[in-house]
């Protein structure tokens, strides 16, 4: 009951404060995520991945990887993000990189750790 009542209470936040994106933080992200709010868990998500944040770089790996919030389902962007998230510091997305990368060949994968250095160098203008 108090998951499905915080559950409604994101879902009001995010209706209320939809078009703010950049007022939001990592944790709603993650909150509209854990709803299934998936379009709204990319919109907060991107939002703080170009900015840096690396749990949100890995959120937005995780979308990627499963083709939610409109997103195509790309195991090589979900890499690519998965990537430079772990390069920022986040070591707890490490397992669903090694999933995604699963599929991929090494030469595959120099190409797609390119894209990732690509957009990090970017300051993330180059990412998708």
């Amino acid at each position: 009951m108090e998951n499905q009542v915080r559950q409604l209470m994101t879902l009001c936040v995010l209706a209320f404060f939809g078009s703010s994106v950049s007022a939001q933080s990592y944790e709603t992200a993650q909150d509209a995520f854990d709803a299934r709010a998936w379009e709204a868990a990319v919109k907060l998500a991107r939002a703080e991945a170009v900015e840096g944040n690396s749990n949100s770089q890995g959120l937005l790996g995780q979308l990627y990887h499963f083709g939610q919030g409109g997103l195509p389902k790309s195991s090589e962007l979900a890499v690519m993000w998965y990537s430079i998230s772990m390069a920022n510091g986040n070591t707890a997305i490490e397992g669903l990189y090694n999933g995604a990368a699963f599929v991929f060949n090494e030469e595959q994968l120099k190409e797609i750790e390119a894209k990732a250095t690509n957009c990090l160098s970017s300051q993330y203008k180059n990412c998708d």
